[in-house]
């Protein structure tokens, strides 16, 4: 063996160079570890969303297969309740129920002071009085006596409910909407010429 490498084996590294590789070491010792820090954060906040989402899609199926009784006091109602369950007992959701609210007649066709400036000034016409072609009158009452009868009977069937489910520590929540049809409800036809 050469006399320089046998004499630098005998005397080992320099503290320069134990240095160097001491901090390349930590250098990857640290993002490894922060890597890993990381995952270990985006698991735990995954599986918080999947539970939340799980949880709020358990509270809706219980109201479409067994809706609540649909009354005013229903309408526009705002609860908060826990969960029964021991595993979930960081967990509270809110049900809100609100009447479905359909746009009245001159606001859904544009009818000149129904709609917004926007609206009128992208309609050319007023739809009760011209055509399209700018022709005769257009008779629109039993259209909107059609539309309001309508307008009533969907307002009364067509339930709107919405569940948040909110994990009390950390403020997580998750929302999920849904129509509900209050089958109790009878459609009405009154319509006559």
């Amino acid at each position: 063996m050469d006399r320089k490498v046998k004499h630098r084996l005998e005397r080992g590294f320099s503290l320069i160079e134990v240095t160097v590789a001491i901090t390349i070491f930590a250098f990857f010792a640290t993002a490894f570890l922060a890597s890993q820090g990381y995952n270990v954060q985006d698991s735990i906040l995954s599986q918080e969303q999947l539970t939340l989402q799980l949880l709020a899609e358990r509270e809706i199926n219980k109201l479409v297969i067994d809706p609540p009784k649909f009354n005013n006091v229903t309408a526009n109602s705002k609860e908060t309740k826990k969960f029964e369950e021991s595993e979930y007992k960081d967990y509270e959701y809110t049900l809100e129920m609100k009447k479905l609210t359909i746009p009245d007649f001159a606001q859904l066709f544009a009818q000149k002071g129904g709609a917004t400036k926007e609206g009128e000034e992208a309609y050319d016409g007023d739809y009760y009085n011209k055509n399209q072609q700018g022709g005769a009158a257009r008779n629109t009452s039993v259209e909107k006596m059609i539309f309001e009868e309508m307008k009533k009977n969907i307002e009364k069937m067509i339930w709107q409910a919405r569940i948040t489910v909110t994990n009390k520590e950390t403020k997580y929540s998750f929302t999920l909407s849904t129509f509900l049809t209050n089958y109790n409800e009878k459609v009405q036809l009154n319509v006559s010429f």
